[in-house]
């Protein structure tokens, strides 16, 4: 499964034309090889959204961005509506849950980590994702799927989705030291950016 990570800058006065555009994305349903879109505004950055989509494999994404992206794109219009963008494609390693991560219907919040990690501490990296991280997080209530993704150049995706608020607070302040603990992803050799998003139901494509 490939896995594409866009962000967004809009200025405030475009905030709501970029929204309008974002809903016009409805026609991906229709092409083959796409899963799912989910996306919204960042609550700790207002003019940063963030988007993730799933595609079946990179062979139907090309497809896509060869036949049908454009036409899509200009229906939108949403070509002027940000002022910034940045587009990261990632492979899909496993499931953070039993729930795959493509079941949107129940969450409205979204957390992605973006994490750069040098060659030496890659291995170790993704075992205490599997070991440490993955554990913490399924036994956090309100944690309904999550989907742990890489590229080849040491950079990483952990993405979860989260019933609401209240419970990803529950997470931060119950477990979350304890897995940065644990894991050691404070070691220099790991650089991570959070976004956390909060899910704009018109923006879910299925």
């Amino acid at each position: 499964m490939l896995i594409k990570w866009i962000k967004c800058q809009v200025n405030e006065e475009n905030k709501s034309s970029f929204s309008n555009a974002q809903e016009g994305w409805g026609e991906l349903k229709q092409v083959d090889g796409f899963i799912g879109q989910i996306g919204g505004w960042d609550k700790n950055n207002p003019f940063e959204a963030g988007i993730i989509s799933f595609w079946r494999d990179d062979r139907s994404y090309q497809a896509f961005m060869e036949q049908q992206h454009d036409e899509i794109f200009e229906k939108s219009n949403q070509r002027n509506t940000y002022s910034n963008i940045s587009v990261q494609i990632f492979e899909k390693m496993f499931n953070i849950s039993t729930t795959d991560m493509t079941d949107f219907s129940k969450g409205s919040l979204l957390r992605v980590a973006d994490c750069f990690v040098e060659t030496n501490k890659q291995l170790e990296f993704k075992h205490m994702q599997k070991e440490v991280w993955n554990k913490g997080m399924m036994a956090s209530p309100g944690m309904l799927a999550g989907v742990f993704a890489e590229k080849k150049n040491g950079r990483y995706l952990v993405a979860s989705l989260w019933d609401n608020d209240r419970s990803h607070q529950w997470y931060v302040d119950n477990k979350l030291p304890a897995l940065i603990q644990s894991s050691g992803v404070k070691d220099p050799a790991i650089k991570a950016t959070g976004s956390l998003i909060k899910v704009n139901p018109k923006w879910i494509v299925f």
